[in-house]
């Protein structure tokens, strides 16, 4: 069955979304999610505020819209069907290397700045945040790394726990670091595949099998 075309009337509409969950996102970096109002959003637009009410309904589900764009443009990259038929080795570094490479931008260490600053005063936001990532994404790996546990390539256990290892591992001494300002300059090439191999080897030696 052939994919339905869009029409360009229907490119245009999400041209136009991904227009303002960019403006969204620099919005909210920059000025935090109290300071960030739909009004301060469609003036930056340039347009109307209820253009931007056609195609969000609050400033609630706009962060949410936010979050779900940022973290899918991982799980695509994490889940590439170029990736299908590695080996389990060569697939956990791709996912180390693609956690690696898009929570080291500056937009997605703004956004952890952001709901670290705001989750006090807007609890919200930080349920939004990982029910719409972090959740998502482990739960994806989660499944891959249970299908290893039935084929006994790694060791039983709750799978969804081995991901969140699995990550925090991928993140070890990088993340927090250039968050804080420790770390100033970007990773290079080298660093960034020690950093990789280390996690993979690190997690393949705890979920051996018995």
């Amino acid at each position: 069955m052939n994919a339905t075309i869009p029409t360009r009337r229907e490119e245009r509409r999400d041209e136009r979304r991904d227009m303002i969950l960019d403006v969204a996102r620099d919005c909210f970096v920059a000025e935090g999610y109290a300071a960030t109002s739909m009004s301060m959003i469609s003036a930056r637009l340039g347009g109307s505020k209820g253009t931007l009410y056609n195609y969000f309904k609050s400033k609630e589900e706009l962060f949410a819209a936010v979050m779900q764009r940022q973290c899918g443009a991982l799980a695509e990259t994490l889940f590439d069907v170029a990736h299908e038929g590695a080996t389990p080795r060569e697939r956990l570094e791709h996912f180390a290397d693609s956690f690696l490479r898009l929570l080291l931008t500056a937009e997605s260490r703004g956004i952890h700045r952001l709901v670290v600053a705001e989750n006090e005063r807007f609890p919200e936001i930080g349920k939004v945040f990982y029910e719409t990532g972090p959740k998502v994404l482990l739960t994806k790996i989660g499944g891959y790394l249970s299908d290893l546990m039935d084929r006994g390539i790694l060791r039983k256990a709750d799978p969804f726990i081995a991901a969140q290892q699995f990550k925090d591992l991928a993140i070890s001494g990088v993340l927090q670091p250039r968050i804080w300002g420790v770390i100033t300059e970007d990773m290079t090439g080298e660093e960034m595949e020690l950093q990789v191999r280390q996690a993979v080897d690190t997690f393949l030696r705890a979920y051996r099998p018995d």
